[in-house]
């Protein structure tokens, strides 16, 4: 059982009683973060969003956000990032093949992955609507569990910045298990909740945002999970990203409008310092 989940008041409908990963009830509260709770289990290390919302209020939450790091203008910086992670995975696929990105967005990581057969599932409308622009009706508009399951399987599947998102996520990676061929290769991108910024920062930590992020790992959390559901893990790196010193800013303010950081986004946003990458 991946979890237990009991009713709770109004505000959140469910709430894990045990840990998602080892079902251990060994909870400790870590943060409060905009009324949500932050737990760490004290048996497995997880750190997680105790409230679990339902991919219905969740879908809510992100058809009202936005997102600088992914507008059009800044395709630039997103590809740094994205071909270094493409020369990885066709270091390991360099026959290329049929490739799933999941919460695809816009579709701009499949934009890069030239040669291959791309695939996208996006839970925003908006996004997904973009993608199909491109990609018609290869852009699937939901969440990973609804994803169609097929007889053509994918040779890679990539979540990039997505998995820390998932309320439930081994039933998200067992999903990418039926969807994958024999061998395929799973590529999964987090912030890292044991890095020395997350440690010197605590609540501040610019990842700790709820509804958006439930659950924050680091590599032993999520190698743990990978192997719970059958996956090897074969490689674990950082990679550089490029960002504008605006985006910076806004990330630091954690979309907090009263916040030191919020105030100097405001004042760089469409600036000649803004813009500069850093």
């Amino acid at each position: 059982m991946d979890s237990a989940i009991e009713l709770s008041d109004a505000r959140h409908l469910h709430v894990h009683e045990r840990c998602p990963l080892c079902d251990s009830p060994r909870l400790t509260p870590r943060w409060t973060v905009e009324h949500y709770a932050i737990v760490r289990c004290e048996d497995c290390s997880l750190v997680f969003v105790r409230e679990a919302p339902t991919p219905e209020e969740l879908s809510v939450f992100y058809s009202g956000a936005s997102d600088v790091v992914y507008a059009d203008d800044n395709l630039d910086c997103l590809n740094f990032y994205y071909e270094a992670l493409r020369t990885r995975i066709e270091h390991y696929r360099p026959g290329r093949g049929r490739l799933l990105d999941v919460g695809c967005s816009g579709g701009w990581f499949l934009d890069v992955m030239k040669g291959w057969e791309c695939y996208g599932n996006e839970i925003s409308k908006a996004d997904a609507a973009k993608a199909r622009e491109r990609y018609g009706d290869r852009i699937f508009c939901g969440s990973l569990e609804d994803y169609p399951t097929t007889s053509d399987l994918f040779d890679v599947i990539t979540l990039q910045d997505v998995f820390d998102h998932l309320p439930l996520p081994l039933v998200a990676l067992r999903k990418c298990w039926a969807l994958l061929k024999p061998g395929g290769l799973l590529v999964i991108k987090v912030h890292n909740i044991s890095c020395l910024y997350a440690k010197l920062s605590g609540r501040a930590f610019y990842a700790l945002l709820p509804p958006f992020h439930l659950f924050y790992y680091d590599k032993h959390t999520l190698f743990r999970a990978l192997q719970k559901t059958g996956f090897q893990p074969i490689d674990s790196r950082y990679m550089a990203h490029v960002l504008k010193v605006s985006t910076i800013l806004l990330r630091l303010s954690r979309g907090e409008q009263t916040s030191g950081f919020y105030w100097m986004y405001r004042l760089a946003k469409d600036s000649l310092i803004g813009e500069i990458k850093v």
